[in-house]
């Protein structure tokens, strides 16, 4: 009866032993060496300079279309990444909330994110545009809640994902432009 005890102590030193070495298995995450980045999306104060100030964006707020330089019409976005400097592939898509109908879905711009500023993030020198109109045949932007997404990905795998939704709504002035607005705007 007296080896039994020391048999279980023998067994539990066993087993408390150092853990398996080597690669860890394919597909594994080392989270150690893992940046993980968050974004938060805005637009600019001043929709005539894509460079001006970071305004931050909530949900379920209005936003007015700006008129681009070939004749569509766009919202801005800016965005702020949070977690060190590397170089990533932006993508943008846009929903129309009702049914999920595909507004927008461009990939592969490179995006450069540098080091953090005194706030903590980095900040998109200027504004993106999110092409709104002329809308895909049948699919109505303005006066609807779009879901305006952004995805960055280090060509490997998604390192953070960006989302708000908000109504867009032609400019009121001037007439002419307001008038062209919702006619190619509605699908």
């Amino acid at each position: 009866m007296r080896i039994a005890p020391a048999l279980l102590v023998a067994a539990l030193a066993s087993a408390c032993g150092p853990g398996p070495t080597g690669p860890p298995p394919v597909g594994a995450v080392d989270m150690t060496q893992a940046v993980v980045l968050t974004v938060q999306l805005g637009t600019i104060a001043d929709p005539a300079q894509a460079d001006s100030a970071f305004v931050a964006l909530v949900d379920g707020q209005d936003a007015t279309l700006v008129e681009g330089a070939q004749g569509g019409f766009h919202v801005w976005l800016k965005l702020r990444v949070a977690g060190g400097p590397r170089a990533l592939t932006l993508a943008k898509t846009a929903y129309r909330v009702s049914d999920n109908a595909l507004v927008l879905r461009t990939t592969g711009a490179l995006l450069q994110v540098g080091a953090p500023g005194p706030g903590g993030t980095w900040e998109l020198p200027t504004a993106t545009p999110m092409f709104m109109c002329p809308s895909p045949i049948g699919i109505k932007v303005i006066d609807t809640p779009i879901s305006y997404e952004i995805t960055l990905s280090d060509g490997a795998a998604t390192v953070a994902h960006g989302q708000v939704t908000l109504t867009p709504h032609c400019p009121a002035a001037p007439a002419d432009t307001a008038a062209f607005c919702n006619r190619i705007c509605v699908g």
